[in-house]
């Protein structure tokens, strides 16, 4: 049982949070109360505490085995700030990003088992399935969570503000969520309908794998080097994002640094690859955006640490804090930078955390304007560039600590006054989370079936809730002529029952009118083509939920 979750009037509860980042792995200990009435009543934020190590999770590829091991830190930090009397009850969550989505699924397992066998024998309540790779959607959400939540704009309350937009620019991949009409059409896989305590919100997100800042290096030296990898190439390639004469090397090649503004965000601007869209209106790569609202923006991660952390603006350079800037500032000061001289470059961020980097600042903060250029952004429009709100570090895991103790509580049986359940009802079935999704299913006048379609993505662990559907079935559509293989999982008030097949699986629960879960385990060696799933009940039963749940990366 979590500590405080029942208790009655004010209580105190504590949850960790790992975020195993690409360049990095960090622990989020939260401490909130439950019980003082409001909005907030189930989820009071009191603090959050972090520690960061280096390096990340996807550096242990080839090492797996001592992935684990290297949390220790984190765990040690952890206890520290934890009572002792409560660390056996503290639910703790590892969620890996980009960087472990990267590394191919063989290393990903096999880090991710080094990770279970370490983190269960720490004393905290941790389940393997606790620990996992994070949707790139549901890394969005949880980020415009923590900002909105952080700015009072989630829930009705007096002096109501609009929610804002977010824009989470990470190591391996960005995300983009914003509001937009409860009217508006949109193509399934991009917007979320989310309520909190009565106040529902319609939002779009969006996911760019590939696209963060340590990736785009990566890329953009791929793309400058890639014409001249011939054999017998040895003179030096030119490299506009580098200070004058700075020299490196990428892949047997030699680069050397021009320093030209210009130059630097015209090759930026070619990662962004825009085939004919085929909706209303695209950002690049042909995925779905409709045009931005206008809301107020909020950049963090990334988008801060290369804008008002090296002090771009001002010369200032500013650890935390909030920045109001708009592309063409980012453009005049980042063409300023991109013309200092190796020295002068060196001289500048001598003194920054991140100074043995400072020579790719240029060319991230090209890839900055040109990333917002990409989004819609105008030249003129103004966001803010910020890592903390109300003394708490912006980062999607408080938005993950708000799901975590829904889901837990939803559990206990208490979910039905909590405020944000809703939302976090629908992330559930979205991410490999192991709880039931509630739906209820009444005996119809009339015989219909009951229908539920899913269309998923390889490897996803999903949970519905069926209320007294006495049996089911589970068919495939597929693309290809092989079927993949399921694995189906009934959870009964006592025991369970397994089935296994290729293309369709039937679950009797072993009397009518019991409520269970269905578990739907796709197999990592499934057929990668697979399209949707068809769950449907066999008898006349027929659902009064919603019908259909679209999941996608």
């Amino acid at each position: 049982m979590w500590v405080g979750l029942v208790a009655l009037g004010t209580a105190t509860n504590y949850g960790l949070i790992f975020d195993a980042g690409s360049s990095g792995s960090r622990i989020h200990v939260y401490t909130w109360k439950t019980g003082g009435g409001g909005p907030k009543n189930e989820f009071d934020l009191v603090s959050d505490d972090l520690l960061k190590i280096k390096p990340g999770l996807s550096a242990f590829k080839d090492s797996s085995q001592a992935a684990g091991a290297s949390l220790a830190p984190l765990i040690e930090f952890a206890k520290q700030k934890i009572p002792a009397e409560h660390i056996a009850s503290t639910p703790m969550f590892l969620m890996a990003t980009a960087g472990l989505r990267m590394v191919g699924e063989g290393p990903k397992d096999a880090i991710l088992s080094s990770v279970c066998s370490y983190l269960s024998t720490t004393g905290f309540h941790f389940r393997c399935e606790w620990a996992g790779v994070l949707d790139g959607r549901d890394e969005g959400l949880y980020g415009w969570v923590t900002v909105n939540y952080l700015l009072d704009a989630l829930y009705h309350s007096g002096g109501t503000s609009d929610p804002v937009g977010t824009i989470d620019l990470g190591g391996g991949s960005v995300q983009i969520v914003f509001s937009m009409p409860s009217t508006s059409s949109a193509p399934p896989g991009y917007t979320e309908q989310l309520d909190f305590a009565g106040r529902k919100h319609n939002v779009y997100v969006k996911s760019h794998l590939g696209f963060g800042l340590d990736a785009a290096r990566k890329s953009l030296l791929d793309l400058i080097t890639k014409p001249f990898k011939v054999e017998g190439f040895q003179g030096h390639v030119s490299h506009p994002c580098l200070p004058l004469s700075v020299k490196m090397e990428h892949d047997g090649i030699v680069l050397e640094g021009s320093g030209s503004w210009l130059e630097c965000r015209k090759l930026q601007m070619g990662l962004f690859q825009r085939p004919p869209c085929q909706h209303s209106s695209c950002s690049w790569g042909g995925a779905y955006q409709p045009p931005l609202p206008a809301a107020q923006f909020y950049g963090f991660s990334y988008l801060y640490d290369r804008t008002a952390a090296i002090g771009l603006l001002d010369g200032q350079p500013a650890q935390f804090g909030s920045a109001p800037m708009s592309r063409a500032d980012i453009d005049a000061r980042g063409a300023e930078l991109c013309a200092l001289s190796a020295a002068d470059v060196a001289s500048r961020f001598r003194r920054h955390q991140d100074a043995s980097k400072s020579n790719d600042f240029c060319g991230d903060v090209a890839y900055l304007s040109a990333l917002l250029e990409n989004f819609g952004f105008a030249e003129h429009t103004t966001l803010t560039m910020t890592n903390k709100i109300k003394d708490v570090e912006l980062v999607w895991t408080l938005g993950a600590m708000l799901a975590k103790s829904a889901e837990l509580s939803s559990r206990a049986g208490y979910f039905s006054s909590f405020p944000i359940v809703i939302f976090f009802v629908l992330l559930a079935v979205r991410q490999s989370a192991r709880d039931c999704v509630c739906t209820r299913v009444r005996h119809p006048p009339h015989a219909r079936a009951h229908r539920l379609m899913l269309t998923v993505s390889s490897g996803w662990s999903l949970l519905y809730d069926f209320g007294a559907v006495p049996e089911v079935e589970l068919r495939t559509r597929r693309a290809a002529a092989s079927r993949p293989r399921l694995r189906l999982r009934t959870v009964l008030d006592r025991g369970f029952s397994m089935c296994e097949r290729a293309g369709a699986c039937a679950l009797n629960p072993p009397r009518p009118r019991t409520n269970f879960c269905i578990r739907i385990m796709l197999q990592r060696s499934m057929d990668r083509r697979l399209r949707s799933l068809e769950l449907r009940s066999t008898r006349n039963y027929v659902q009064t939920g919603a019908g259909r749940v679209w999941i996608s990366d």
